[in-house]
C-alpha cells in the first residue's frame, strides 16, 4: 500500500544570480554577481570553475553548483540547457519512488491456488534471485502437500505491468538484452535477458519437482490470477531504501524501470512508459524543483530523448541531504556511488584514481550517467574551504572520447570539493 500523500514544503530558494566576489562575472562569462552569504570555499570555486569549465571540442556543456544549505547558486554555466541526462536520471526515479511508496515499501512475489490451478504471481521486486524462487518452491509445495494436492497446473502472472511498448522512446538497438531487459513484474535478477517471467517460472517448477509436486504441462504460459485464488506462500524483498541504495550504486536499469513503474502504480497512473515518467516527473515536482526543460521517456536515462538540466540536477541532490526530507530521501544520498571508493566512481571505472582528481577520493558523493555522446555527474560534496555541504550538477554532449570527457567532468566536481 502507498503511504498517506503528503504535503512537501519548498526545499530550494533560488537565487537568480550567480554568486561572484572580487571575481568579474564578465570575464567568465555567467551572471551577475551578489555577495550574499558567499564564503571563500564559494569564491575559489567561482574562480577555478571559471578557468576549468570547458566543453570538449564539438561539444556542449552545462553546470551548476548550489550551497546545499541555503539553496544558493554558487557558481552556474548554461544551467538552463537541456542536455541527455543519461543515468543521472536514475536520482528522479529514485526521489520519485521513495516519496510515492515510503522508504519501507516491499514487494512480494506470491504463489496462489485455485483449485489444481498455480500461479506464480510477480509483485515487481526488483532483486529477486533464484535462491528467493527455490524458498518460494519449497514453502509451497509445503502447503500443497498440507492439502493432499501433489499435482499442478502452473502459470506465471507478470500482469502487474503491461506488455505493451517493449522499449522506450529513443532507446537504441540492442539495449534489450544489453543494457536493460524487457521490462517485468516477475524477474530473476541476473537472467534478464530472457522471457524473465518464463525462467522463473520454469525455475520454480524444477523446484517443486524436487517435493514430488508434478506439474501437468511441459510448457509453461501466462495468465492472469483469479482474484478468489487462495495464497499459500509468499517471499517479501527488502525494504526499498535498500533496493534504491543498489540501484543508484551500480546503476541498474531494469531497476529504475520497475521503480519508476510502481511509482506509477502508487498515485494512480498507468504502468507503461507514458504513466511512470509522469508519476516521476509529478512525485520530483512536489519539491518544487526546477522542471523547466525537463522531458523524460524512461526511468532509467537510457533514451537519447531524455532531456535534463544542471539546474533541475543540482536541485535534487541538494534535496538528499535537506533535514527535512532525511526520513524519505536519505537513501538517495547513502546510494550514490562514492568517488574513488565504489560503484559506477569505483576505481575499475578509472575514476578518481590519478592526479588531480585522486585528492577526492572519499569524497564526493555523485550519480554518474553515460551513454554514446553524453555524460553526466550530479551529487555532494564538502568543500574544503568552508566545511559546507555543495550540490552540483555537470552535463556534456557531442562529439568526444568518453574517457576524456569523464575525466574532465570528474575534474569540475574535484574542483567543487577544493582539494585541486
Amino acid at each position: 500500500m502507498p503511504r498517506p500523500r503528503r504535503t512537501l514544503r519548498p526545499t530550494l530558494r533560488r537565487a537568480c544570480v550567480v554568486a561572484l566576489v572580487g571575481v568579474s562575472a564578465l570575464s567568465l562569462g555567467v551572471g551577475t554577481a551578489t555577495a550574499a552569504g558567499v564564503t571563500a570555499g564559494d569564491q575559489r570555486i567561482v574562480h577555478n570553475l571559471g578557468l576549468r569549465f570547458h566543453a570538449l571540442p564539438s561539444s556542449q556543456a552545462s553546470g551548476e553548483v548550489l550551497d546545499a544549505a541555503s539553496g544558493r547558486v554558487v557558481w552556474s554555466s548554461g544551467a538552463a540547457a537541456q542536455l541527455m541526462p543519461a543515468s543521472t536520471t536514475k536520482i528522479a526515479t529514485a526521489i520519485a519512488a521513495l516519496t510515492a511508496l515510503g522508504p519501507s515499501h516491499t514487494e512480494r512475489t506470491r504463489a496462489v491456488l485455485l483449485g489444481h490451478a498455480l500461479y506464480l504471481v510477480g509483485g515487481a521486486d526488483q532483486d529477486l534471485t533464484g535462491d528467493d524462487v527455490n524458498a518460494l518452491a519449497d514453502a509451497t509445495a509445503l502447503a500443497l502437500k498440507a492439502r493432499h494436492v501433489s499435482s499442478v497446473t502452473l502459470y506465471v502472472d507478470d500482469s502487474l505491468f503491461p506488455h505493451a511498448q517493449p522499449t522506450s522512446p529513443g532507446w537504441q538497438p540492442g539495449y534489450i538484452p544489453g543494457e536493460v531487459s524487457s521490462i517485468s513484474a516477475l524477474q530473476v535478477f541476473g537472467h534478464e535477458d530472457v522471457d524473465s517471467a518464463l525462467y522463473a517460472g520454469n525455475v520454480f517448477r524444477a523446484r517443486l519437482g524436487t517435493h514430488a509436486i508434478a506439474v501437468q504441462k511441459t510448457t509453461l504460459t501466462r495468465a492472469k490470477a483469479p482474484g478468489t485464488a487462495v495464497q499459500l506462500a509468499s517471499h517479501t524483498s527488502e525494504p526499498l531504501a535498500s533496493e534504491i541504495e543498489r540501484m543508484l550504486k551500480d546503476s541498474v536499469n531494469d531497476n529504475a524501470e520497475g521503480f519508476a513503474r510502481l511509482t506509477a502504480l502508487a498515485v494512480g497512473q498507468p504502468a507503461d512508459w507514458q504513466g511512470a515518467t509522469k508519476a516521476v516527473l509529478s512525485e520530483v515536482s512536489r519539491y518544487h524543483v526546477p522542471l523547466t526543460g525537463v522531458h523524460l521517456y524512461d526511468g532509467s536515462g537510457l533514451s537519447r530523448d531524455d532531456r535534463m538540466t544542471a539546474q533541475a540536477l543540482a536541485s535534487m541532490a541538494a534535496l538528499t541531504i535537506d533535514p527535512r526530507y532525511q526520513s524519505v530521501l536519505r537513501p538517495v544520498m547513502v546510494g550514490f556511488p562514492i568517488a574513488g571508493v565504489d560503484g559506477t566512481l569505483g576505481p575499475g571505472w578509472g575514476r578518481y584514481t590519478t592526479a588531480p582528481t585522486n585528492c577526492a577520493k572519499g569524497r564526493i558523493d555523485a550519480k554518474t550517467g553515460t551513454l554514446t555522446g553524453a555524460i553526466a555527474l550530479a551529487g555532494l560534496t564538502v568543500n574544503k574551504q568552508d566545511g559546507r555541504w555543495k550540490a552540483f550538477a555537470f552535463l556534456e554532449q557531442g562529439g568526444f572520447n568518453t574517457t576524456s570527457a569523464r575525466d574532465l567532468i570528474d575534474r569540475w566536481a574535484t574542483t567543487v570539493e577544493g582539494c585541486w
